[in-house]
């Protein structure tokens, strides 16, 4: 496909501020309710130290996509993969990543089903959670990466100072003794720990789809960095909150750690039941997640397929992500082990592809000057 069809695929244009706000709340929208139970039951008062490092894998997958993007200016990951591997093989590399992005897209709607009717709403079907987002998600596709964008630099706005004003209010509950002993834990324990998928910054990856729409694609690796530092360095503080509150013993005992600790704050008996506040801006972070992927896997699949425009496969891409979230877990308790574990055929699809189309770019090089 060339650049031209590109285009017309993707009228819009973001700026790397708007990219790199993407990327956060796409980071920060599902680690913040499910990475500190799993992290804390691994590495206890040292958690925090596995966010801190899977930012570094997330640095090294943004620097790999982002020299693939320069040097095929222009293209998505799915048009240089059939560049440098051929049509049919370029392709199925293409389909193993639309695969991916909708499966982010189903784990997502699963989760925001099974929060909202374990948390708030046990007697409302998960059907009308999922159904919902994604009916809302679809909508937001069709109007464009531009529009989705420039949504999220509103709710980015409400996400992340709630988050603040939450973390301050919870001050007085810190215990810091809670956090001792400090750098405890051994280095194999933290590194399988950093290479969850939803530990290390995973979504860097979809940098190599909105790479060529955005403005100044020179600074995407300075704000993709920034934002991976940014989000998982909010996370790691969550962590932190959590164990100067609970202690890592009590940290992992509820289902959503992060919702418990909203309850306990209580300002002068008057400032309390924050969890409302959570489920508000959390709802609002995950419509944002859900829409992005699901756009990157619209996208992939009308580039590889040659289509004119996007919106014919989103709807169906949109049913698809439904029935997957419904048959890949029975419950809320195979999503939290599917996520809590490390998945080498993850590892390699965010390292591993991207090196091997390194190489192959490299070495095409180096026989053309040859």
């Amino acid at each position: 496909m060339s650049k031209r069809q590109s285009r017309m695929l993707e009228k819009g244009k973001i700026s790397p501020r708007q990219a790199g706000e993407l990327l956060v709340i796409a980071l920060n929208a599902t680690s913040i309710l499910l990475v500190p139970s799993f992290t804390v039951k691994q590495l206890g008062q040292n958690a925090w130290l596995a966010v801190l490092l899977g930012t570094l894998w997330g640095v090294v997958t943004l620097s790999l996509v982002y020299w693939l993007g320069r040097k095929h200016p222009g293209q998505t990951i799915f048009q240089y993969s059939q560049t440098l591997l051929g049509r049919w093989l370029g392709k199925a590399v293409g389909l193993v990543y639309i695969w991916n992005f909708l499966q982010v897209v189903a784990i997502v709607i699963r989760e925001f089903g099974d929060f909202m009717t374990t948390s708030f709403m046990p007697n409302t079907p998960l059907s009308v959670f999922s159904l919902s987002l994604v009916f809302l998600a679809v909508w937001s596709v069709y109007a464009g990466l531009e529009v989705i964008a420039r949504m999220n630099e509103f709710i980015i706005i409400l996400v992340i100072s709630s988050l603040y004003i939450i973390l301050l209010l919870s001050l007085g509950n810190w215990d810091l003794g809670n956090l001792q002993p400090l750098f405890t834990v051994q280095f194999l324990p933290l590194l399988k720990t950093s290479l969850v998928p939803e530990v290390w910054a995973v979504d860097t990856v979809s940098f190599a789809v909105i790479m060529p729409f955005l403005t100044r694609p020179k600074q995407a690796f300075a704000v993709g960095t920034a934002a991976t530092v940014f989000a998982n360095g909010l996370v790691a503080v969550g962590i932190l909150a959590l164990l100067a509150t609970f202690g890592p013993y009590f940290t992992v005992i509820p289902r959503f750690p992060i919702l418990t600790f909203v309850r306990a704050i209580n300002v002068a008996r008057i400032l309390s039941r924050f969890e409302v506040l959570v489920m508000v801006v959390w709802v609002a972070g995950v419509f944002i997640k859900t829409s992005y992927y699901l756009y990157c896997a619209s996208l992939g699949l009308a580039q590889i397929t040659d289509l004119r425009e996007i919106r014919p496969v989103v709807l169906p891409l949109g049913i698809i992500a439904i029935v997957r979230s419904f048959s890949m877990y029975k419950n809320i308790s195979e999503l939290e082990t599917a996520v809590s574990s490390t998945n080498p055929a993850i590892l390699s699809l965010y390292f591993g592809i991207p090196l091997m189309l390194l190489l192959v770019t490299w070495f095409r090089e180096k026989f053309a000057q040859g």
